[in-house]
């Protein structure tokens, strides 16, 4: 076998380690093989830079073909491909999610060719490309141990960049110690392994002891499991309009103080006003529905529309919207359209960009929220916990990616926003998974994928100072720069081993 296929084979196994161990199969324990194999793989001064690369690029392929295969049915479901066709656009899709671990491989083989041992430099080098390589769909390294919850509760520290460091720090220190025998680099091996679960569970402790003392509001939530189609047919918008009143109703019954509907549940477009539309806020307040409501709604202005979240009290008054900012390219915009006109003759602009982070007060909370995927984006998430929210409430419609996988790694990715803030978060998901994630991390109940459902969540409202991350934001990645470049100069100057 070449050194080179042994590389990619090496890497491609190392990938599928890291994929199994996230949702929904939940092999966590084998996370910490992957970045070890990754090193197996590039860890030889004969290792070019470009054979380090194919490594990477097969790791990120495979963990990325497994977690993402929902692309294929997706494609085949909504944009009408063969199969065939399906599986080549999603094999592009995989190729660019792999990035991260491609640049990370690839970075990490100079610094091995000059003597710096696989087991620093490779965790290095993937906290970084994790953190500076784009990706569609924001997969990590260090989220993978979120199942297990009591690892990443250094994320209130150093958010996702400090998880994905000590997990492959720990893994490759593991697997070096292991194949020279290496007592001394053992014990930095149990070391970094065992602070994260040491730190975690004793975070864990004193976030449930905040959380006790807190206040508490209960939140219903529907989850009406409305297909796409179904959805967007106009001559059922008033039978779903009553089957959310019908929901919401239930829910008050139970003695809920807040409800939530999920992303758009209103089935026709509103003034970007809503106070100025009475007949409209009179559809919702209605049937014995009393209020407050906190539902996705798409509204429109002159020459703008947006995917908006509102707020609405108990005697029909508006108390805030919030416009979603980070629009999906080419889903909900089309981008460079104000700079195109012929582009504008052909299509729509689609949806306008809000213009900032939102927090909703209403129910006598600050609601912190996160509109569609925003609860993947963590640097959306953090400016949004800056803003003091008493909790998180995110608003979704993930029935483009059926009864897949995706629904279960969306769930899974969001819940990390929980710990990085302290913040408890509540997800209202058309077509589900739907959920209250406590602070700590931990699922306090969540409900199956593409069922009609309703339930009702214990709220807590915290208040307490902003988290180190929320605070400063990464500073880690910055650091590990710096290492990195400090030590490909040494090594370029000759500096001793």
């Amino acid at each position: 076998m070449t050194r080179a296929l042994r590389a990619v084979l090496l890497g491609g196994a190392g990938g599928a380690c890291i994929a199994v161990a996230g949702s929904p199969i939940e092999l966590v324990a084998l996370a910490f093989l992957g970045p070890a194999l990754l090193m197996l793989a590039i860890d030889d001064r004969e290792i070019t830079p470009r054979v380090a690369l194919l490594a990477g690029a097969s790791c990120g392929f495979v963990c990325n073909a497994i977690t993402t295969s929902w692309i294929v049915p997706l494609l085949e479901e909504y944009a009408a491909f063969p199969l065939v066709a399906g599986i080549a656009v999603g094999a592009l899709m995989w190729i660019g999610q792999a990035l991260p671990f491609a640049v990370a491989a690839w970075l990490a083989a100079p610094l091995i060719a000059r003597g710096i041992a696989g087991w620093i430099a490779l965790p290095i080098t993937l906290t970084i490309a994790g953190s500076i390589a784009p990706m569609l769909f924001p997969w990590r390294l260090g989220v993978s141990q979120m199942p297990g919850v009591t690892f990443v509760q250094l994320a209130e520290l150093g958010g996702p960049p400090l998880i994905d460091l000590a997990l492959a720090l720990g893994s490759c220190a593991a697997m070096h110690a292991l194949r020279r025998r290496d007592a001394r680099v053992a014990i930095v091996a149990a070391l970094v392994i065992a602070t994260p679960y040491a730190y975690g569970a004793w975070r864990i402790d004193a976030i449930q002891a905040q959380r006790e003392a807190a206040p508490s509001l209960r939140v219903g939530v529907v989850q009406p499991n409305l297909g796409v189609r179904e959805k967007h047919d106009p001559f059922l918008r008033d039978a779903h309009l009553r089957l959310h009143r019908d929901m919401t109703r239930e829910l008050e019954a139970q003695g809920v103080e807040l409800v939530l509907w999920p992303e758009s549940s209103y089935p026709s477009y509103l003034p970007h006003d809503p106070g100025r539309d009475v007949r409209a806020i009179g559809r919702i307040l209605t049937d014995g529905v009393r209020g407050p409501i906190l539902f996705g709604a798409l509204t429109e202005a002159p020459g703008r529309r947006y995917n908006s979240v509102i707020g609405l009290a108990r005697e029909g008054r508006v108390t805030g919207i919030y416009d979603k900012v980070n629009l999906l390219a080419f889903g909900e915009y089309v981008p460079l359209w104000d700079f195109l006109p012929p582009l504008q003759r052909v299509v729509r602009r689609g949806f306008t960009h809000g213009v900032a982070e939102g927090v909703v007060p209403i129910a006598g909370a600050r609601v912190g929220v996160l509109n569609c995927y925003e609860d993947l984006l963590v640097e959306h998430a953090r400016l949004t916990a800056a803003r003091g929210p008493s909790f998180l409430a995110n608003f979704t419609n993930d029935a483009w990616f059926g009864d897949t996988s995706a629904p279960h790694l969306h769930h899974m990715l969001a819940r990390l926003r929980a710990v990085e803030t302290r913040r408890d978060l509540v997800r209202a998901v058309n077509t589900g998974i739907s959920g209250l994630v406590l602070a700590t991390g931990e699922d306090a109940g969540r409900t199956a994928p593409f069922v009609r459902t309703s339930f009702v969540a214990e709220v807590r409202l915290l208040d307490g100072a902003p988290t180190p991350w929320v605070r400063f934001g990464d500073l880690v990645t910055p650091a590990l720069l710096g290492v990195y470049l400090a030590m490909a100069l040494a090594r370029r100057r000759g500096a001793p081993r």
